[in-house]
């Protein structure tokens, strides 16, 4: 069986629970309904994982993984505060776009993550959330943006994109980087003075 510290979770084995989890919902969908997602017999997913919770953290913890790369980059560039916004509002709708189902997860199951589990997300989170923040704090201080709650407007920010797993379409009129620079377009002109 696998335990907390072992081997990452094979790449099929999370894709499928994404899958199922967003289907079904993660109190809805068995450790039956996963095996035959990716293939293999019941028994052959607990040489993997413990239990069902073991995927649903796996989940959690490489989306927020994979979001936190993302805007490392960004927020470690010379960029204007500006700049810096609609890059990452670009890359969180990107995230999206690509990630749909597991955003769905992420947001729709959280509350089943449970203990030092959930603490460890709670955590990534919040750093992820701190570098929007930063941003915001920079240009209210530079005085490129009116003085505002860094924390609120990063929520806001935030929100505006996170929340586009229950209506965007990549088969849709917008591109995600194009929706980004609306969002973008509508941030900036509510933080960058007259």
């Amino acid at each position: 069986m696998a335990s907390d510290t072992e081997q990452p979770l094979r790449p099929d084995i999370a894709a499928a629970a994404t899958r199922v989890f967003s289907e079904l919902g993660y109190h809805g969908a068995s450790m039956q309904d996963v095996a035959d997602a990716v293939g293999i017999r019941k028994a052959s997913l607990y040489h993997h994982v413990r239990k069902k919770e073991d995927l649903l953290f796996a989940i959690h913890d490489g989306l927020i993984d994979e979001l936190i790369a993302d805007t490392l980059a960004i927020v470690s560039s010379s960029q204007s505060p500006s700049d810096k916004l609609r890059d990452i509002l670009r890359s969180t709708m990107r995230f999206v776009a690509r990630n749909r189902e597991g955003v769905t997860v992420f947001l729709h199951e959280r509350a089943a993550v449970s203990g030092e589990r959930w603490d460890a997300i709670v955590a990534k989170r919040n750093f992820y959330e701190s570098m929007v923040r930063g941003i915001i704090a920079d240009g209210v201080s530079s005085g490129r943006f009116i003085d505002v709650s860094p924390e609120i407007a990063a929520r806001g920010l935030l929100a505006m994109a996170n929340w586009g797993y229950t209506w965007f379409r990549s088969d849709g009129p917008l591109s995600a980087d194009e929706v980004a620079d609306i969002f973008a377009t509508i941030a900036l002109r509510g933080l960058e003075p007259r």
